[in-house]
């Protein structure tokens, strides 16, 4: 008797897992409640999040699956929305999955009864409802908007808008306009914004930019696992060095450069911080378009906003840049999904095991999310096939409170945001469940080990051991250049040896003594 499963949502982390439950031969059914395919990456008129000018944070190379790369040919850049939508067009024919969306389906519910899972959907109106033998939630973690309430709400007569329902700056023309946080979208829109009025930033602390170009590589091209292998405590000490260094010597340096080195430099730690990669803003500031205040709202009045330092400010709209909630409106109430910090590796609950799994809540700082929404997808495809096995309830428990721990003080000044996960160290761990880890060291072949090394940790490198994209992911990863200069790169291994040791003390001395850490923290990249 094949194994039936309900993915919900057609999105990046939806497509994926039909793709890899089919590879399995699993029998799959994808409700998709709009009309089409892209989940957040729909405009907002087809059910999306994207505005019109919208440019992707994380470049090309990393938001490709690993078994659908870009041409090796083709420079890093970064895809407008349009651009990426096509992408995923072209991964839906390519893999043949269209026949597998069901598209303008809403789930309304799910109940696990006995050996099934029941789902309530609805079709144009009709309801009914199917049995599964799982389902896999898609929906993605930026689809329900979180609207703080402030006091006094009530008697203020401007207009509140949410970042997720932005199109353009033209409605927002000489009106005055506060945003509460930035956030990425919120980096583009506030720039938007400040291009047709004044316009007000509150945030409770500055953003920690990362730009999207760096001495002509895109951002991302940097993440690498030299960087990684540093570990959060030697990152911070090379991110701070290399800011002094720009901000004491930097003869040529850009002042907007100059505002985002300083702001690393006042940061007490780099890593700690969810990464902003946009800094498209930050000309405005320096042209006294925009300004940007640490501060908070403490009440609202009829026209105006009073900040919790005692400032008021004159509004006619408050935009709020202030992110998207766990929240599942169709899965019954008490099944404890809401915190992926909760689950194992942010997709599986221990009480609940493969009846309900989540894909696409391990939201990486750097590099993309579709590679860890597939290697999720890899995973799950493995353990309803049988061909992986679960651990037991009480082995998932303690891998998910180590996990916890070490992400709760990885990413200690960004605690709201519970699904961030380090993209190396999760990409590696959930590599050796799959059991598609590279090896990294070949004395065979130095070169191509350097190049593993110093390189971009792309999704690539976890085809190598897949006979039939082996070859195209080896050229993929040779063809790239390496965005470290060889000075860079000297004084990355430079920390790296100087500091390893002292954080293997460091180490040694959390187990002694019981202090939780991540074992995926404790794993070498060589």
């Amino acid at each position: 008797m094949s194994t039936k499963v309900c993915v919900i949502g057609a999105g990046p982390s939806g497509l994926v897992a039909v793709k890899e439950l089919l590879k399995q031969n699993i029998e799959v059914v994808c409700y998709e409640a709009e009309d089409s395919f892209g989940g957040a990456f729909r405009d907002i008129d087809k059910g999306g999040r994207s505005y019109d000018s919208l440019e992707l944070t994380v470049s090309n190379y990393f938001m490709a699956y690993s078994d659908f790369m870009p041409d090796p040919k083709e420079e890093r850049r970064f895809w407008k929305v349009s651009e990426y939508r096509e992408y995923l067009k072209d991964y839906i024919q390519h893999f043949s999955l269209e026949k597998y969306l069901h598209y303008a389906h809403k789930v309304l519910s799910t109940d696990i009864q006995g050996n099934s899972v029941v789902v309530e959907v609805e079709h144009h109106g009709e309801v009914r409802k199917e049995k599964f033998d799982h389902i896999v939630i898609c929906t993605g973690s930026n689809f329900i908007p979180y609207s703080p309430m402030f006091k006094g709400q009530s008697d203020f007569e401007g207009e509140i808008v949410h970042s997720s329902e932005y199109k353009n700056g033209d409605s927002f023309k000489d009106k005055k306009v506060v945003c509460i946080g930035i956030g990425e979208s919120g980096a583009d829109i506030i720039h938007e914004i400040s291009q047709t009025t004044s316009c007000r930033v509150l945030v409770r602390e500055f953003p920690n930019i990362v730009p999207r170009w760096s001495a002509g590589y895109t951002s991302d091209s940097y993440t690498s696992h030299s960087l990684n292998s540093m570990g959060k405590k030697g990152v911070d000490h090379f991110m701070k060095f290399m800011a002094w260094k720009y901000l004491k010597f930097g003869k040529n340096i850009g002042s907007t450069e100059r505002l985002v080195q300083q702001w690393v430099y006042d940061r007490k730690s780099f890593m700690g911080k969810f990464l902003t990669k946009s800094d498209v803003f930050l000309q405005d500031i320096l042209d006294g378009r925009l300004e940007i205040t640490r501060d908070e709202i403490d009440y609202l009045t009829k026209n105006s906003i009073v900040t919790k330092g005692g400032e008021t400010i004159e509004a006619d709209v408050l935009v709020l840049n202030t992110g998207y909630e766990t929240k599942f409106e169709y899965v019954k109430e008490g099944m404890d999904f809401e915190n992926p910090r909760n689950l194992y590796k942010h997709m599986i609950h221990p009480k609940h095991g493969l009846r309900i799994s989540l894909i696409g809540w391990a939201r990486p700082t750097q590099g993309g999310l579709p590679a860890c929404s597939e290697i999720q997808a890899r995973y799950i495809a493995l353990l309803l096939s049988g061909n992986k096995k679960l651990p037991d309830a009480v082995k998932m428990k303690d891998s998910i409170e180590r996990d916890r721990r070490f992400n709760e003080k990885f990413f200690s000044d960004s605690v709201n945001i519970k699904s961030l996960v380090n993209y190396h160290d999760f990409m590696n761990d959930m590599s050796k469940l799959v059991g598609c880890r590279p090896k990294y060291f070949n004395i065979r072949d130095l070169k191509f080990s350097t190049k593993l090394f110093f390189g971009s940790h792309l999704p690539a490198f976890y085809r190598l051991n897949d006979p039939a994209y082996a070859s195209t992911a080896k050229k993929t990863i040779k063809l790239l250049p390496t965005a470290y200069s060889a000075k860079r790169s000297s004084i990355m291994l430079l920390i790296l040896f100087s500091h390893k040791p002292f954080e293997q003390l460091s180490r040694l001395f959390s187990r002694t003594f019981g202090v939780g850490h991540s074992k995926t923290s404790d794993q070498a990249m060589m």
